[in-house]
């Protein structure tokens, strides 16, 4: 009996492991954006509009080019919007714009 029980209760904790990492292992979809930035026009510029997009729930990188007046970023589906990103990037106080569909750069969801 006792080992009965022993055997029952080794079976419920496996199967609660299982669940905990199936859990655990949700996959996230990482997409990319380019976004057109105006006014920048030095190095502080361009550190001003990273801190903005990183601090956007959901991204994961941020790069920005005072040279090509563009930021690249990667975020999580579900968990932002490139529309999200273009008004984090206004509210740091410049001006911001998704490519048109089908130029380069335009998100490919």
């Amino acid at each position: 009996m006792v080992r009965k029980s022993f055997l029952i209760a080794c079976l419920a904790l496996a199967a609660l492991t299982v669940g905990i990492v199936m859990a655990g292992n949700e996959t996230t979809t990482a997409l990319d954006v380019k976004l057109s930035v105006r006014g920048m026009t030095c190095a502080d510029c361009t550190g001003k509009v990273k801190a903005a997009l990183e601090g956007v729930s959901g991204v994961t990188k941020a790069e920005v080019s005072l040279e090509k007046n563009e930021a690249t970023v990667t975020y999580e589906k579900g968990k932002t919007t490139p529309e999200i990103l273009v008004k984090a990037v206004e509210k740091a106080g410049f001006k911001c714009s998704l490519p048109k569909a089908g130029e380069k750069g335009a998100d490919q969801s």
